[in-house]
């Protein structure tokens, strides 16, 4: 066959088989997705003194009711909420880490999907944080800020908690771990070695203070590293373990065992000195709520303790920037100096805060406390409250089943005795801490989850002669003595015979 014969058949193919291949041909890919910005230039002897002195994280390990959150990177909390507008109830947006600066007003808040803290759906928080927490490294947000010129260099750690479940219960959790050291560029510090001059940890709305030197001399310093102990569930940060009345409960930071967060396990994700725009993280720039909006709150004295998420780092209301962001060392220098108690920062009790007795319960009963001479204090049968015990205070926040009773100047000599009175049916959780002058420490006592009804009488004693043989579970330097032994009685049914006895802690049947 010639070749201009074969020539159709040639051509023929050729079209075949360009048909074919483009058939076959994947669709083309498209186009990559953006890069990520470049990270912040980052200042390497800020971020190596943060390092250095990066606290040792303390979290409540023993008892009942253990610390199920670990300081925690902000994603977790963006990858599962949304944007929620308080003024428009319709609005909802996926929040995104790079997109929060778009609604950045305090109108806007986050709101984890799914979840809601207004009905206490407390195992369904820690059953969704359980399953995400592996994607999560352990962080803290460190600022460094260079002073010399005004005699300071200040080192914050910014922590992130996913939930707070304590009596004030919201989504998020922002805390704060400042150390100030001298006058000197973090350059300086890191050539010369210096150690802080003090230390300020936040709790609630105020903090407390405390040097450096006491902090060395009371083994609450491991190397270059202070000891933080977390109070259970509210995340206050507290110098040394114990039980502390913050206002509303008692804050716990467990006395013999914790889940230690070293700083060789944690991300140090550093911040700038000042927020700057396009030089900020966009997220430090959202003034709204690290958590969905409740609006409802409890006051205390001066202390409002907030049910919804807090500011991010640098705000506070009305989108004004915070003390703790652009005084901090004005606000840290005005705490409370440990072992003062931070609400003395808002408000005084009469008489010498050491010697305070505080009896609590958070339950739907009353709450009564007699004397050695049988004073009262209390709701009296017209339904008013009593203090016929000498420097005795009775609170009972509105909206709450929560009752504090407290006595100034508590006499050591005297025995307290606590009744409770239910008058619907639930749980009470009764809490009491009574001062132990002779050893400086506080006696402290707990029944947890106890079942009532109507019904139910409870009662327990607090004697002098049994503060002194109570076992001891005491924490260096030794502020509270927890009791192990004390019984507390119960008659269900109210015909006067106490029936069940428990003993401190968690009821048991």
């Amino acid at each position: 066959m010639t070749k201009m014969r074969l020539l159709p058949f040639i051509i023929i193919a050729v079209c075949l088989l360009v048909l074919m291949t483009s058939c076959a041909s994947p669709q083309p890919e498209p186009p990559p997705a953006p890069s990520p910005p470049p990270p912040l230039p980052q200042n390497e002897d800020a971020a190596k003194l943060a390092r250095r002195f990066c606290p040792v994280i303390y979290l409540k390990g023993e008892g009942d009711i253990i610390e199920s959150y670990e300081p925690t990177q902000i994603q977790i909390l963006i990858d599962q909420a949304v944007v929620r507008d308080i003024q428009d109830p319709s609005f909802s947006e996926k929040a995104t880490l790079s997109g929060l600066l778009q609604w950045s007003n305090s109108s806007y808040y986050l709101d984890i999907v799914g979840l809601d803290p207004s009905i206490k759906s407390f195992d369904e928080y820690q059953h969704n944080y359980e399953e995400v927490k592996s994607k999560y490294q352990p962080t803290l947000y460190a600022r460094v800020i260079e002073n010399p010129d005004q005699g300071y260099t200040i080192v914050q750690y910014w922590i992130f908690y996913y939930f707070n479940d304590w009596r004030n219960f919201h989504e998020g959790d922002w805390e704060l771990v400042q150390l100030h050291f001298p006058g000197k560029t973090a350059g300086e510090l890191l050539e010369t070695g210096e150690p802080p001059v003090l230390a300020a940890y936040s709790q609630h709305q105020s903090g407390q203070q405390m040097s450096w030197n006491q902090m060395i001399d009371a083994g609450l310093v491991e190397e270059t590293h202070p000891k933080v102990y977390v109070a259970q569930g509210s995340h206050a940060n507290y110098f040394t373990p114990g039980n502390f009345w913050a206002g509303l409960d008692f804050d716990d930071t467990g006395l013999s065992s914790w889940h230690i967060v070293r700083p060789q396990q944690v991300n140090i994700s550093q911040l700038p000195e000042m927020i700057v725009e396009k030089e900020a993280p966009e997220w430090l720039e959202f003034k709204g709520y690290w958590g969905e909006y409740t609006g409802f709150s409890i006051l205390v004295f001066d202390l409002r303790f907030w049910q919804r998420g807090p500011f991010g780092p640098p705000w506070s209301e009305a989108e004004n920037l915070n003390q703790r962001w652009e005084r901090p060392h004005e606000w840290a220098t005005r705490l409370p100096e440990y072992p003062s108690p931070f609400w003395t920062g808002f408000f005084k009790l009469p008489g010498d805060w050491s010697k305070l007795a505080v009896f609590s319960l958070f339950s739907p009963a009353d709450l009564h406390v007699y004397d050695t001479q049988g004073r009262h204090a209390g709701i009296d049968e017209t339904g008013k409250p009593e203090t016929n015990i000498p420097g005795s205070i009775y609170l009972t926040p509105e909206g709450t089943d929560y009752k504090t009773i407290l006595i100034t100047d508590a006499d050591v000599s005297y025995e307290y005795s606590i009744v409770v009175k239910g008058k619907e049916s639930g749980t009470m959780d009764l809490r009491a801490q009574v001062p132990e002058l002779p050893t400086r420490l506080k006696r402290f006592l707990e029944y947890l989850s106890v079942p009532i009804s109507a019904k139910t009488t409870a009662r327990t004693t607090i004697k002098p002669e049994m503060r002194m043989m109570a076992p001891r579970i005491a924490a260096e330097p030794g502020e509270t003595m927890r009791d192990t032994t004390t019984k507390l009685e119960i008659d269900y049914d109210g015909d006067g015979v106490f029936e069940t006895e428990s003993m401190p802690g968690k009821f048991e049947e």
